[in-house]
């Protein structure tokens, strides 16, 4: 009789189910790992509401972590037992972005939890490529914040930073949040933190960023335009997805500024004449970011993302707000998806 497990099961727009099924089974190249604590993306809040993909998978997740509990004949370098992450995107490693090393952009990549089966379950099998070992002292919490600690810093990557500069983050979601703390890791000089939730606000100043401004009290643009004596942000980072964000990102860019784009837009978006004109103008350059890179060089972000949260630089537990069991996932989707709490980043905890 085929071992079972609990898992998150998706069956179409707004019906998701805690259900008994069978454990996956890792083929000879694969690994399979007993599922620690996992965390719910926006993205997944997304495909909760938006159903079944034309991909067929039925479990969602990405962020997680775990031991592993079985290996495949042909893998080598892992043992059962280990303590890993799992970096979701699995690439060809045969298209031209693959031979480049731009896995994230691979023209056939498979995602876990977004084209097969992700990591809301008890147990998920891998390929040995897509673990990261844990070192003794990061705890599985901190683990499964990787994900999103990697494509915080891709995103800064992606644009660059100057020792010094003035940067703004728009949204203090937890990439939102992570974008600010790697902003001052990298050496901004100021990095303003703008959303309208207190409460979001509030974890921003416990990571240690002390210029946050609610957007419902003032307006961010006029702020950043003030502090910097009319010249305006070095670096804008969007991580809202809202059409306010994206117009107010343009507005607080310096010229010759940069502005990295990450927020998840979930619906067509219309700018103002001035504001097209002012990118022009002031001869901006706006960076689109999609995931985390893993090539090694300059240096890998889940790599790096992992030295910073073992030496304590990298602030990742103060995002967490609540933690639940898979049990409960049906009742947590719906919560999440109505806004009826503040939540950041929350944990199923197994």
């Amino acid at each position: 009789m085929a071992r079972m497990m609990k898992a998150g099961i998706l069956h179409g727009a707004g019906e998701i189910s805690c259900e008994l099924i069978p454990v996956p089974e890792a083929g000879s190249k694969e690994v399979l790992v007993a599922i620690k604590v996992t965390g719910i993306c926006g993205s997944d809040v997304s495909r909760f509401l938006r159903g079944i993909s034309p991909y067929g998978f039925k479990i969602l997740g990405h962020e997680c972590a775990g031991e592993v509990v079985k290996v495949g004949s042909e893998v080598t370098g892992v043992k059962s037992g280990e303590r890993v992450a799992i970096m979701p995107v699995i690439p060809c490693r045969h298209c031209d972005f693959c031979r480049a090393g731009e896995y994230s952009l691979c023209d056939n990549f498979i995602r876990l939890g977004t084209r097969v089966d992700g990591c809301f379950a008890e147990y998920v099998k891998v390929a040995s490529e897509n673990l990261l070992k844990l070192p003794s002292t990061v705890d599985y919490e901190s683990a499964s914040l990787l994900e999103p600690c990697s494509v915080a810093l891709h995103t800064v990557k992606r644009a660059g930073i100057t020792l010094g500069d003035v940067v703004v983050v728009l949204g203090c979601g937890p990439i939102g949040l992570l974008i600010a703390q790697w902003a001052k890791i990298l050496g901004a000089r100021k990095v303003f933190a703008v959303d309208i939730a207190e409460v979001k606000l509030g974890i921003a100043r416990k990571t240690g960023i002390t210029d946050c401004i609610n957007a419902k009290a003032k307006d961010p643009v006029e702020v950043v335009m003030r502090e910097t004596k009319g010249r305006g942000a070095d670096l804008v980072l969007e991580a809202a997805g809202s059409e306010t964000t994206l117009e107010q990102s343009i507005r607080m860019t310096r010229k010759l500024g940069k502005i990295s784009l990450l927020g998840l837009v979930e619906k067509d978006v219309t700018l103002p004449q001035k504001t097209i004109t002012d990118i022009m103008r002031r001869e901006l350059t706006i960076y689109g970011v999609y995931d985390a890179d893993t090539k090694p060089v300059p240096f890998n972000s889940w790599e790096a993302s992992l030295h910073f949260i073992e030496t304590g630089r990298l602030d990742v537990k103060s995002l967490i707000t609540h933690r639940f069991r898979i049990d409960e996932i049906k009742s947590v989707f719906e919560k999440i998806s109505r806004k009826r709490e503040d939540f950041n980043k929350v944990l199923f905890v197994f």
